[in-house]
């Protein structure tokens, strides 16, 4: 039997027709004319003369010399990318885990994800803590989950959709947890181009059975170029998660690998027209809310891609969501999309998406629905 979708759902219900779409949770994509405008002469020479015949199926040594790059202990030998991150955290996965093994994995966190774990083996959910209106990563419950039969901790940190983030201590305290029961941790990296806080740590330096995943979709605003990719410093799990890539897309486009660098080397340049764009839109949003005070609760900017704001109306989140598809075209994703079997998670809140320019008309939308709502006679 296929698993459910519900994310995925929800967009095919209500997206057709919506006039100001807030889900998004990537920054304001690039124009492929944009990004080559970006490349050096190296990698301008490089798209010429490029040919299409099939890449590495680990990505091209200078792709991987790239995202290795990034962090502060690996080499290119220690990277493999895959066709986006979804893809490098699903192999990464089906190379750890088995029947008879045991899980946890930190809630909330994308679907497809949870399920390419409980697919495979027992899994215990265990929530973030909610704290003063942030949210942070609990080692203590964590450590109550444990089993001797658990090989892997798997999470998204930074975090959709509440934002929350991993610090330093949080991490070492995570590690030494693992490490002294040999368990392996992989972190879904995507969002930590988008994160408040200038510089987090990859997992992947911190601990040797350490994996980060990573692409390019969401801080990059390059979705459509499909590239991720899983780091770690254990070689051996490297070869297997490209065994089991080779099931799968078995290489990357020959094309992305080249735009996919220019990206890499201009990270600065595209953070920072990324972050202007979120800045201004998370200010836009927390104006929103202020004007709505019994409605909307919006806690501390954690990510510049999206906040997560609690929705205090007497109706749910999901309903208010509906509401605001059908009768003002704005589109948001409530809370209950991230519900899981596993464990309880916050439902009562919305992910509103600040990446996009759009985004600023469609908050303003947001605002004129709110005013007519409030005006509108009592049922």
């Amino acid at each position: 039997m296929t698993a459910s979708f519900a994310l995925a759902a929800f967009l095919t219900r209500w997206a057709p027709g919506i006039r100001h779409d807030l889900t998004a949770s990537e920054s304001e994509p690039l124009a492929l004319a944009d990004l080559l405008a970006r490349a050096d002469d190296e990698d301008r020479a490089r798209w010429e003369r490029l040919s299409l015949g099939y890449p590495d199926p680990r990505g091209a040594c200078w792709l991987r010399a790239a995202v290795a790059a990034r962090h502060a202990v690996l080499s290119g030998d220690e990277v493999v990318c895959c066709s986006g991150a979804q893809e490098a955290l699903s192999c990464t996965v089906a190379s750890l885990v088995r029947p008879g093994d045991h899980a946890v994995v930190v809630l909330p966190i994308y679907q497809p994800a949870e399920q390419a774990v409980t697919s495979l083996c027992a899994t215990t959910g265990v929530p973030l803590r909610e704290e003063a209106g942030t949210w942070r990563l609990d080692a203590d419950r964590i450590a109550a989950a444990l089993r001797p039969e658990t090989r892997l901790v798997l999470m998204n940190l930074p975090n959709s959709p509440t934002g929350a983030q991993l610090d330093t201590r949080g991490l070492e305290d995570l590690v030494r947890l693992c490490r002294v029961r040999g368990i392996w941790l992989v972190n879904d990296e995507v969002y930590g181009l988008t994160a408040t806080t200038d510089s987090l740590p990859a997992v992947a330096d911190f601990y040797e059975r350490g994996v980060s995943v990573n692409g390019l979709s969401k801080g990059f605003g390059l979705p459509g170029l499909r590239v991720g990719w899983a780091a770690t410093r254990d070689r051996e799990l490297l070869a297997r998660i490209v065994v089991a890539k080779s099931r799968s897309s078995s290489c990357l486009s020959a094309t992305s690998e080249v735009l996919a660098h220019v990206a890499l080397k201009s990270e600065a340049g595209i953070r920072g027209r990324n972050r202007a764009i979120g800045t201004r839109n998370a200010s836009r949003l927390r104006q929103v809310a202020a004007g709505w005070p019994g409605l909307l609760e919006m806690g501390p900017a954690q990510n510049l891609a999206f906040a997560f704001v609690r929705y205090r109306g007497a109706d749910s989140s999901e309903a208010f969501a509906r509401e605001l598809a059908g009768k003002a075209g704005i589109l948001v994703l409530p809370g209950s999309l991230w519900r899981s079997p596993l464990a309880p998670v916050a439902e009562d809140g919305l992910r509103i998406g600040l990446g996009r320019r759009a985004s600023e008309r469609a908050l303003g939308a947001l605002a004129a629905h709110l005013s007519r709502r409030a005006a509108a006679p009592a049922a």
